[in-house]
């Protein structure tokens, strides 16, 4: 498990920030992109202030500013490896949980029998 060192609402926070700072260097007001996305101005407000909006929220108002292009350098893209054994046609469709027992064995090379 990876653990995360900064709180979600910091996260959300500073994301907020960024909008509002790229919304004004564009010269536009919260009413603007209100209008544009078809959201209130309360709901821009609560997304720059990072007390929270919707996935559908943040791309409508990234859409609004042009920079939803962006959007997929979210996540990486998780295309199978070229060395993986699976053909391609094959995506995964499930997470497995890790091997736990696997973990705590030393590695070897598996000739010492």
């Amino acid at each position: 498990m990876r653990y995360h060192t900064t709180p979600v609402h910091l996260s959300a926070k500073r994301l907020g920030e960024q909008i509002e700072k790229f919304r004004l260097s564009r010269n536009m007001r919260q009413e603007d992109v209100a209008s544009d996305t078809g959201l209130s101005r309360s709901t821009i407000n609560r997304l720059e202030s990072g007390e929270g909006g919707t996935i559908d929220t943040l791309i409508r108002v990234l859409r609004s500013l042009g920079v939803d292009d962006r959007l997929e350098t979210l996540v990486p893209d998780a295309r199978v490896s070229p060395l993986d054994p699976r053909p391609a046609s094959k995506s995964r469709k499930r997470a497995r949980p890790a091997n736990r027992e696997a973990e705590n064995e030393p590695w070897s090379w598996g000739d010492d029998q």
